[in-house]
């Protein structure tokens, strides 16, 4: 009898480590944004939506993650950051993603992505980083082209193409002659894009002069817009880069009667004038979900697959803000929007919460989307020829 007993006591022993082990199998994503933003909840929604379709999440882990809150799932483990646009506190949550041993890094918006990947490129064996709404990985240094890049990093890029942005100035106020664009030093994206506007500016016909000024903290806008109006700026343009004092500089640019464009277009249902630039953010968060619970499922190898990227250009209009502003739209700029928001709404049906058309996955049987999901991943495979043409554009640009 007692010998029994003790045969009892030694099967549960083994029990319980077994339990154990297949807990620690549990993937662990660490969900890290540098601060909130429309564009990022967009891309947020779509891989939630992404995870919750392929029954990785279910109802009630969703409902928490909607919240901001990291879930212990029944098949993934989340660990939710946000940095609150503070470099510290990015540092502070991504040492904590460490410590609990996150096998993928889902990152939002370049700053974080890049700061992620600063902190773990040493390691041996790092874990993953899957980037999205990431403007700038090649000017950052996390990669140096969509196949030339670490084995462990892969995202998608939205492509702001000022090219396609800057004229809509002059579409706005044909007469202009002078523009103002506020970046900042500490965002190497924002440098980038003042620097590509300005270059823009001087190549239009007749030129457009772009007059610039830098801020570091919220309050420099103050200084920022009344430099622009002295210096005769008719209008703002504001290069990709993120910031806090959105609705200052909105409330500063009513005061000095001047038009605000963003290079992004959801930032017109925030209150910009014109949003143009790249309009496809839930798609982004679509391929970036596709891709992480392709590695999660092992479908693809992330060091063979390019980053995707995509130029789908938009722009939008807000006639409440044209009217704090005093200034006019031409009906040809109105007839060309994405959508126009006026008295607070959109004829379209897109909302300040959610702001783009399409935002829900399509309806499909999961086997459907799960073939063409992995169709996909396949077509970003590097292949030797690209690999090769890549590097041979490198140098050149060297």
């Amino acid at each position: 009898m007692k010998n029994a007993l003790l045969l009892v006591i030694f099967v549960a022993l083994l029990i319980v480590p077994a339990a154990g082990a297949q807990d620690d199998d549990k993937p662990t994503v660490a969900w890290l944004k540098w601060g909130d933003s429309r564009n990022v909840a967009l891309a947020e929604k779509a891989i939630l939506d992404m995870l919750q379709v392929y029954g990785l999440i279910n109802d009630e882990e969703r409902a928490l993650l909607d919240e901001e809150r990291s879930i212990e799932g029944e098949r993934i483990d989340i660990i939710y950051g946000d940095a609150l646009f503070d470099r510290m506190e990015a540092n502070v949550i991504i040492d904590e993603a460490i410590d609990r041993g996150a096998d993928v890094f889902v990152t939002f918006t370049t700053q974080m992505t890049q700061i992620v990947y600063y902190s773990i490129r040493e390691f041996i064996d790092p874990p993953k980083l899957i980037f999205t709404v990431t403007s700038g990985p090649y000017i950052t240094g996390v990669a140096d082209s969509s196949c030339i890049k670490p084995d462990f990093v892969i995202g998608t890029v939205p492509v702001t193409d000022y090219e396609d942005i800057v004229p809509l100035l002059r579409m706005q106020n044909p007469d202009i002659q002078v523009a103002g664009a506020i970046w900042s030093p500490q965002q190497r994206a924002s440098e980038v894009g003042v620097s590509r506007i300005k270059a823009i500016a001087q190549s239009l016909e007749p030129p457009l002069t772009i007059v610039d000024e830098t801020i570091v903290v919220t309050p420099d806008l103050y200084q920022a817009v009344q430099n622009l109006a002295d210096r005769g700026a008719e209008a703002i343009i504001i290069p990709i880069f993120t910031f806090q004092g959105f609705s200052l500089l909105l409330s500063l640019t009513y005061d000095y009667g001047l038009p605000v464009l963003f290079s992004a277009p959801q930032n017109a249902y925030r209150g910009g004038t014109i949003g143009g630039g790249f309009f496809g953010l839930y798609k982004q968060g679509v391929i970036a979900g596709n891709m992480l619970i392709g590695h999660l499922n092992g479908d693809y190898d992330i060091a063979t697959t390019g980053i995707y990227e995509s130029d789908d250009f938009a722009y939008t209009v807000n006639l409440d803000a044209a009217d704090l502003q005093g200034v006019e739209i031409p009906q040809a700029m109105l007839d060309g929007a994405a959508y126009v928001v006026e008295n607070g709404v959109t004829e379209q049906g897109v909302t300040l919460q959610w702001p783009e058309v399409e935002i829900t996955l399509p309806d499909m049987p999961l086997e459907e989307r799960r073939a063409a999901d992995l169709e996909f991943l396949a077509g970003l495979e590097c292949t030797v020829e690209m690999i090769a043409e890549q590097q041979a554009a490198l140098d050149a640009a060297d």
